[in-house]
């Protein structure tokens, strides 16, 4: 996600269109300076409760930004949420100089072996995305690699490594203190763990194989099932409701639960299905896809979106 992050400080094009995820950005790791990371790399067992996904998952991001994150910081305005887990707002700092901070709770782009020091017990990932913005990562589980993290932009001079580091340590000892919390409606997504739908004996009866699958966490709300010749994905959150558009198709996972079939425009077997989980208002609802990737060589779309619609049917029957 944190690409999206830059893309949303006008530093790249847009998540939109061309796949950025896919291309290769040079990230260029940051070694810890006096007053930043605080001493050796931890090498111990990450065994905190209060940064675990179960924890994350209710934490009201926006709440963790709140006029106090740091003391000498000053709110210019209010948190403004992009999605579970995820917040952003602008600060000034004592000199003057506006900064603007975006937190992840539970970024799944992470490299545990690139920390270079600790933060409040949990190892630090400092990554320059140019002169004026800096990533800096508490790492809270190391495989996969998952971590708390907070981008800092100064775009009128300062340190954005030193004020990621202090909004960090101010988020981490909020987690472990009283965190804000979210209230989840009944039937929410809010508080699944997506893996354990994609581990599911429903699942598992769509997949019929006797090779053992390999799930796991990418952040908050995704999870990724994935074997020798195929892979995965399922991934929950708010947006605007999901109805058909031109090149998908609209299908049935369960009487009266519509959703939207989209097959994939490269040469790879791809196919995704998407549906409204829960409706939150006219323009927001809690969504779900489900996306399917045929590495073998042998499939075609058709078979992908058909593999993907059997799946998204069995992984209905695990949601609340």
């Amino acid at each position: 996600m944190i690409v999206c992050w830059v893309a949303a400080l006008g530093l790249l094009a847009g998540c939109a269109g061309e796949d950025l995820a896919k291309k290769n950005f040079e990230r260029t790791t940051v070694k810890a300076e006096p007053g930043t990371g605080q001493g050796q790399v931890p090498s111990g067992p990450i065994d905190d409760p209060a940064v675990e996904l179960t924890a994350l998952r209710t934490v009201d991001a926006c709440g963790l930004l709140g006029d106090d994150v740091v003391g000498n910081f000053t709110p210019q305005d209010d948190p403004t949420g992009s999605g579970w887990g995820m917040c952003s707002r602008s600060f000034v700092d004592p000199g003057g100089k506006p900064i603007r901070v975006l937190l992840e709770v539970g970024e799944g782009s992470v490299f545990p072996d690139q920390a270079t020091s600790n933060i409040a017990g949990l190892p630090l990932v400092q990554t320059s995305v140019d002169e004026t913005s800096c990533v800096s990562t508490a790492v809270t589980q190391r495989d996969p690699g998952l971590g708390i993290s907070v981008m800092a932009t100064h775009e009128q001079g300062g340190d954005p490594c030193q004020s990621g580091y202090v909004v960090l340590e101010s988020v981490i000892g909020q987690l472990r203190a009283n965190p804000p919390m979210l209230t989840p409606q009944e039937g929410s997504l809010l508080t699944v763990d997506l893996c354990e739908s994609l581990a599911s004996e429903e699942l598992a009866a769509v997949l019929d194989t006797d090779e053992e699958a390999r799930v796991m966490p990418s952040g908050l709300h995704f999870c990724q099932l994935s074997q020798d010749d195929f892979v995965v994905y399922a991934h929950a959150r708010v947006g605007f409701p999901v109805s058909p558009t031109e090149g998908t198709k609209e299908i049935e996972l369960a009487e009266g639960l519509p959703a939207v079939q989209e097959p994939g425009t490269t040469d790879m077997a791809e196919c995704d299905v998407s549906w409204n989980h829960l409706e939150l208002g006219e323009d927001e609802a809690e969504l779900i896809s489900l996306s399917y990737y045929d590495y073998a060589g042998e499939g075609d779309v058709d078979a992908a979106c058909e593999r993907a619609t059997e799946l998204a049917k069995a992984m209905v029957k695990t949601l609340p």
